[in-house]
């Protein structure tokens, strides 16, 4: 049975189940296409599917609030489609969980690479401990302990650009030894 729009909308509000069925058979393709603009990246058909499942069930349910006055119906119903889409998104982020079987570990320690891994850690020792007090102390307190830049400035009376300084010149000369060896 064919409806016009005024007919259709009059008709469901009467909770008449084949006006329900036009409206779905009228509006999937345009509901679907938004729906799908919005999940298809890390979605599923079935969550689309479902998405647009709950979209007709919210005009069905939301169709005393349209107001044809205000808007035309095919707009109403893809204002609904746009914020049920968006709300399925969040939702679904959320409750995203990776597959542990989708990861392959790197095997990254080999003997080999640890062998290389302990001899530069040892050159790198090495070559902070050659550096003055100061520097030694900013490098180990900045790279081995993370500590933020402000407390060391604080600490060591530095200013920023000369603690930038000085660790952009330890880097410099680290590199150069570690690059040559």
């Amino acid at each position: 049975m064919n409806f016009s729009e005024s007919e259709l909308i009059s008709e469901i509000k009467k909770r008449n189940l084949n006006a329900y069925e036009s409206l779905i058979k009228e509006y999937t393709k345009p509901v679907y296409y938004l729906t799908y603009n919005i999940l298809n990246i890390g979605n599923s058909k079935e969550d689309i599917e479902e998405c647009v499942a709950d979209v007709f069930l919210e005009v069905w349910l939301k169709i005393n609030g349209f107001d044809s006055e205000r808007s035309n119906f095919k707009t109403w119903v893809l204002i609904i489609t746009k914020y049920k889409a968006l709300t399925y998104k969040r939702k679904l982020k959320k409750n995203h969980v990776e597959n542990i079987d989708d990861y392959q570990l790197e095997e990254s320690d080999t003997v080999e690479r640890q062998i290389i891994d302990r001899e530069t850690q040892k050159k790198l020792l090495e070559i902070i401990n050659s550096f003055n007090k100061t520097d030694k102390e900013l490098f180990i307190r900045r790279y081995f302990y993370n500590e933020k830049i402000s407390d060391i400035m604080q600490s060591l009376g530095l200013s920023r650009s000369a603690l930038d300084n000085r660790l952009l010149r330890g880097r410099k000369i680290i590199k150069e030894v570690l690059s040559y060896d």
